[in-house]
């Protein structure tokens, strides 16, 4: 993580850590105002607990590395943590492990449900290493921590 990242994490560590998966689109305050609005009522997250956007960008999804690299971003009030990975899911299983080990607590994190059908998501996942996100973050997460007590909250909203 870079230094950005870094006092992002440590400012959040004072509460639960929440962090919301996002989609990066236009990238201004209106998509983190919409996604965090929609998250907040979804899960019932209180206006005055801080939380984190994280966005995985898909690089090559056919080249895997082991390190994955996370900036800190800030849009107005926002804070972001992006990255680059072959496959979303797996990048996001990771950085919650990550995250629990280096912090001391198990993060949340937060997802909108997307519309489409198992296929559709599976072939995304093979070809573009994205596809039915918060169901694949949760079955790496299951795989990599048998402890159903030690592994990071998966929330899945709207």
């Amino acid at each position: 993580m870079d230094a950005v990242a870094q006092q992002f994490i440590a400012d959040a560590c004072n509460g639960t850590v929440r962090l919301i998966a996002n989609h990066l689109d236009a990238g201004d305050d209106q998509e983190y105002f919409l996604k965090e609005q929609e998250v907040r009522e979804d899960n019932h997250i209180p206006a005055t607990d801080p939380i984190l956007f994280l966005e995985i960008k898909v690089s090559d999804a056919s080249k895997f590395e082991d390190t994955l690299r996370v900036r800190g971003i800030q849009v107005h009030h926002y804070r972001i943590l992006r990255a680059e990975s072959s496959a979303v899911p797996n990048a996001i299983a990771a950085f919650l492990l990550y995250l629990r080990n280096h912090t001391q607590k198990l993060p949340h994190v937060y997802f909108s449900w997307g519309d489409g059908n198992s296929l559709q998501y599976a072939l995304r996942f093979i070809l573009f290493g994205e596809g039915d996100i918060p169901l694949l973050t949760r079955k790496v997460l299951r795989q990599a921590e048998k402890d159903p007590a030690q592994r990071p909250g998966i929330h899945i909203g709207g």
